[in-house]
């Protein structure tokens, strides 16, 4: 016969599991907004907490450091963009297409959600949290390029370094600027021309209509 007590016990337990979710969300998503207006090293973590209308205590029952909310907000924010993104291409059967669809929704992910352009623009290119999660995905989709025999690119490091750098830069200009509806094209049909495609056909697959994310 099952124990009356384990059965009473499952809904409190999920209501506890429920708050504590709630309660680290309103941290993540107080951190990622102070990070997004001013920058990482200018939020502190009272600051997170106060946003958040929440104790410091509370915060370490979730959170070692102001570092570590910052890690699991690049992560929540990043990471799942970047793995819908990969779930999108993996059976694109151009790997150019692939490479610049990435890109494309990227640019139109803070083109729709500026609050996010601008905590990745904010976190910057020396956060290793954010190369990490967007530095492989990079360099993987250049060297199908490369060994498919669409780009033509002497060091992948160097490739990756460049579109890193004018992604961030790309990014704070759609989300401080008047930009055309376009501009995710734009900015994938430079990157092709950088890795060695011939502009015509670099605008060719720049310009293809542009899959939804899972």
């Amino acid at each position: 016969m099952p124990d009356p007590s384990n059965e009473a016990a499952t809904p409190a337990t999920s209501r506890h599991q429920r708050r504590r979710e709630k309660t680290r969300a309103r941290l993540i998503e107080a951190a990622r907004t102070l990070v997004a207006e001013r920058g990482v090293d200018a939020v502190g973590l009272s600051e997170i907490t106060d946003a958040a209308d929440l104790g410091v205590g509370t915060f370490y029952n979730y959170f070692a450091s102001r570092d570590e909310i910052v890690e699991a907000v690049a992560e929540e924010s990043i990471e799942s963009l970047g793995a819908r993104m990969d779930s999108m291409t993996e059976n694109m059967p151009d790997t150019a297409e692939r490479f610049a669809s990435s890109l494309r929704h990227l640019v139109r992910h803070a083109m729709s959600d500026p609050l996010w352009g601008w905590f990745v623009v904010r976190l910057g290119i020396a956060h290793p949290k954010l190369i990490d999660i967007l530095g492989p995905r990079a360099a993987r989709d250049l060297r199908y390029g490369v060994d498919a025999g669409r780009f033509t690119i002497t060091d992948i490091d160097i490739a990756t370094a460049c579109v890193f750098g004018s992604l961030l830069s790309t990014l704070h200009h759609v989300v401080s600027a008047q930009t055309p509806d376009n501009i995710d094209e734009i900015y994938a049909r430079a990157m092709l021309c950088m890795v060695g495609m011939d502009p015509t056909e670099a605008e060719e697959v720049a310009t293809r209509p542009l899959p939804e994310l899972p």
